[in-house]
This record gives C-alpha cells, sequence and structure tokens, in this order.
C-alpha cells in the first residue's frame, strides 16, 4: 500500500484535502469516489527509493523507468493509427461475441502482421495476468493509447460494457482520420503548385538567367527598368543562393519544431485565430472536434468534467485549448453549467452555446453535442472545398504571373532592338 495526499471537492465549493492509503493512484481514486469526493489531485507521497539522474529538462526519472521508457518508445515504433483502429474494432467485436479479454488479445496478436503490435499485445496479456485491468495495461502506452482512449476503457470496464465503448471509439477515431484525410487530400495539389513554382523560380533566376546577363550588358541603348530589376535579383539570387537555401531550411525547421504546448506554437495558433479566412476555418473544425470528443466520453459515463478535461487536451490549437481550460475550471471551482462557462470564455458561437444549454435542461447533452459536431464538421468540409477550389487558380495565376514577367523582361530588350532597327 501507498499513502497519497489529495485534494478533493465535496459539493459545488468546498475543496477538501488529506491522505489516503491505496494500492495505485486508480485505486485511491475510486476510493474516493466511494467517499462522495471528486478527486482534484492525487499525489505519491513517498516515492520509491531508487538511484535518480536529472534529464536535460530537469525532471528526475529513475534509471529503472529511464530504461522502461526507451524500451517501450522502441517496442511501439512501427505501429500506425490505422493498426490501432483496426485492434479497437476487433477487440470491440471478440469481446461482443462473448470472448474473455485475455483471450481476445491473444487471437489478435496471433493475427496481426505488424511484429511491434504483436509485442504490444503479448505485454498486455503479459500484465492482465498478473492482475491488472486492461485499461491500467494500456496506459503505459501513451503513445498507441492516449487518456483519452485509455479512460473510455476504464469507463467502459467499470459499466460492463467494454465492447460498446471500443465500438463507438473506433467509429469516432475512424471520423477523426477521415477529416484528417479530407484536409491532406484537399491541401496536396496546392502545396504541390506552391513548392514547383517557387523551385522553377529559383532554378531560373539563380542559374539560368546569369547566363544570359551578358547579352544586355553590350546593348548600346538604354535597358528596360524591369529588365534592369531582373538583372540585380539575378545576379543577389547566384551570389547568395546558399543562403538562400539555409534561410528556407531554418524556417521550415522553425515551423517543423513548434511543439505542442510550446511558446512558439501559442504564438502561431494566436495568429491562425487572427487571419480572416483561416480564423473560421479552425475555430469550425476545433469545434466539432470538441463537441463529437465530449459527446462520446459523455454518453460512455464519464462525468462532464473530467470529460471537458480530456477533451480540451484532443485540440490542436492552444489558444482554444488555453481559453477552455478557463471553463473547466469555472466548471470544477464554482460549479456552474457548461454552457454558462462557455459564454464567458467566448470561444463557441452563440447558437452552439444556446445548443448545449437546451440539451442540459433537457438532460440530452450528449445528442445535443452530437448536432453541434456534425453542424460543425459539414461547414469545415465545405470551407475546404470552397479554399481548395480558389486557392488552386490563384496558386497558378501567381505564379503564371511571375514567369510572365520574367519572359517580359527578357523579351523587352530585344523588342526594343527591332523598334529602334525600323
Amino acid at each position: 500500500m501507498q499513502l497519497y495526499i489529495y485534494k478533493a471537492k465535496k459539493g459545488p465549493t468546498e475543496i477538501v484535502e488529506g491522505e489516503i492509503d491505496a494500492v495505485s493512484r486508480d485505486d485511491a481514486v475510486d476510493k474516493l469516489s466511494a467517499m462522495g469526493l471528486v478527486a482534484v489531485s492525487v499525489i505519491e507521497k513517498q516515492m520509491r527509493q531508487e538511484t535518480v539522474i536529472a534529464s536535460p529538462k530537469g525532471v528526475k526519472q529513475s534509471q529503472k523507468e529511464i530504461a522502461s521508457s526507451l524500451s517501450l518508445l522502441a517496442m511501439t515504433g512501427g505501429i500506425r493509427i490505422q493498426d490501432i483502429d483496426i485492434f479497437t474494432r476487433q477487440l470491440s467485436s471478440l469481446i461482443k461475441a462473448g470472448v474473455p479479454v485475455l483471450r481476445a488479445l491473444i487471437l489478435i496478436s496471433q493475427q496481426t502482421e505488424n511484429k511491434a503490435l504483436a509485442k504490444v499485445m503479448a505485454e498486455l496479456e503479459r500484465q492482465i495476468k498478473d492482475g491488472r485491468m486492461l485499461s491500467e495495461a494500456m496506459s503505459r502506452y501513451p503513445r498507441l493509447f492516449n487518456n483519452l482512449y485509455v479512460s473510455m476503457v476504464k469507463a467502459g470496464e467499470k459499466s460492463g460494457t467494454l465492447d460498446e465503448v471500443l465500438q463507438n471509439l473506433a467509429e469516432y477515431r475512424q471520423r477523426e482520420e477521415d477529416i484528417r484525410q479530407k484536409v491532406q487530400a484537399a491541401l496536396a495539389y496546392p502545396v504541390l503548385i506552391v513548392i514547383v513554382g517557387i523551385a522553377t523560380v529559383f532554378i531560373m533566376l539563380t542559374f539560368f538567367l546569369p547566363k544570359l546577363i551578358g547579352l544586355f550588358e553590350g546593348m548600346k541603348q538604354a535597358i528596360p527598368f524591369s529588365t534592369k530589376l531582373l538583372i540585380e535579383v539575378s545576379r543577389f539570387m547566384a551570389g547568395n543562393w546558399y543562403w538562400i537555401l539555409i534561410f528556407f531550411f531554418l524556417l521550415s525547421a522553425m515551423f517543423a519544431r513548434a511543439k505542442q504546448g510550446s511558446k512558439k506554437k501559442l504564438l502561431f495558433d494566436f495568429f491562425k485565430l487572427r487571419l480572416p479566412f483561416i480564423r473560421r476555418f479552425v475555430r469550425d473544425a476545433e469545434i466539432a472536434r470538441l463537441a463529437r470528443t465530449l459527446s462520446l466520453l459523455l454518453k460512455n459515463g464519464i462525468s462532464v468534467c473530467e470529460g471537458l478535461e480530456f477533451a480540451t487536451n484532443v485540440l490542436d490549437n492552444d489558444m482554444l485549448k488555453a481559453e477552455l481550460k478557463k471553463a473547466r475550471d469555472e466548471v470544477i471551482n464554482q460549479g456552474c453549467r457548461l454552457s454558462d462557462a462557455l459564454k464567458t470564455i467566448k470561444v463557441f458561437p452563440l447558437f452552439a452555446v444556446n445548443m448545449i444549454a437546451v440539451g442540459e435542461e433537457g438532460g440530452k447533452i450528449e445528442q445535443s453535442l452530437n448536432t453541434i459536431a456534425g453542424l460543425y464538421e459539414r461547414q469545415t468540409e465545405q470551407a475546404i472545398k470552397i479554399i481548395t477550389s480558389l486557392l488552386e487558380p490563384l496558386l497558378i495565376l501567381v505564379i503564371g504571373a511571375i514567369v510572365g514577367f520574367i519572359v517580359f523582361a527578357m523579351l523587352m530588350p530585344i523588342f526594343n532592338i527591332g523598334i529602334a532597327a525600323r
């Protein structure tokens, strides 16, 4: 048994603190729930005495924990999102057919062709044989089973509806994957146009045009301004092309390495919500994801406070995350309704807030959230179609105009020579 220090909510406003003996943190949370308390934080009081070392960020970990983390990372390296989706559906179908969880894991591990996934299944089997619950075993693989996944499985274990929970989870993950693929497919062609266009202009100005500049320098007549401008730009790029490539490489690395929760990511997300054409698209997509996730959690017996925390973490935009955490704190600390908390942060549109309020009054908040998710998912798909339909011809026109200017600037002196000869 371990001793845990807890902070829990008793009633709408009272916060109590104390200590409790439990086998694990989850066991401590369950004991607090049995006492009529809602756990806010549960921290182990006495940690095991092991040799510790400091990580680069100042976080202390035992050598045993570091070795275990590296082992888990190596084990899950070759597993894709699609593999987990298939596993979830297979596990749901087997449990629904009356197959015990342990036997279902053995069958799935025998059928899968992914060796890394088979190793994870074997590890899950071993932990369940040692007496752990499936959710507890899955929590050791956060890259494969995030907090949302583990919480859903835990709720299904408590309610005895694990097969339904897994089926709902599989459908939710499939819907999220479909939306992600639609966005990628819609942006693939415009991104290709931009890359090819930039590469073409860069090669022309850096390597081809400098060889033709000598033709214009020997001319006795005045060179047009457009041609002079093109010559200067070409000279600059020919002399500094490696610095230009380094600059673009560093710029790409800066955008690519904006990690979740970092100040850089927060700044990028702030600008996303300020750009006129991008702002509504980002907001609608995030609202749809939040509503769909929260509906799924509430449907499977998870409380509004806990569900709002997990659903907020699913979002990609850190600015919206920060605002929704304020709403979550109001729901937890002040005991107010979700719709009232969302009104104060002014992230959700009034229509969505009113829909949630109606659902709360009628006891059908899950249905209201599903309706909101469906509506904003359709709006997101429509926005994707509009943006791509306008973006593709716009990019073609811009790149065509740049290439046309280069051709025009190169031919103007030749036309002037012909006119002067007459």
